[in-house]
């Protein structure tokens, strides 16, 4: 019997990343964010779960790269600063970014701890 194991890239981790950052975003705009907090938005919970799940079991990319803390909050730095640059400046402060990239770091790391 073959069993399945999930091929994870860093294209895959950004992706859940920028996901979840938009969505919670979206969420906090709509003032839901105590929504997402207990659990009841599936994707943007589902973006935190699939990251948190990497972080906790150590997973590793195709290429062998670890899925730590450290390389995880590099990522969403980054993935913040993309967003940034993609939709200016005065959009993503007046858009609760960075209110949403705090949370997004709590929701995917609170399963780690």
């Amino acid at each position: 019997m073959m069993s399945y194991t999930e091929v994870v890239t860093e294209s895959s981790l950004r992706a859940s990343i920028s996901v979840g950052i938009r969505q919670l975003a979206k969420a906090i705009e709509r003032e839901e964010a105590s929504a997402l907090i207990s659990g009841v938005m599936p994707p943007v919970e589902s973006a935190c779960q699939q990251v948190g799940y990497w972080l906790k079991n150590q997973a590793t990319t195709y290429d062998g790269r670890s899925i730590d803390l450290s390389w995880f909050r590099y990522l969403l730095a980054d993935e913040m600063d993309n967003l940034r640059y993609l939709i200016g400046e005065q959009a993503f402060w007046a858009g609760n970014y960075a209110e949403a990239g705090r949370l997004f770091n709590e929701l995917a790391t609170r399963i780690v701890k």
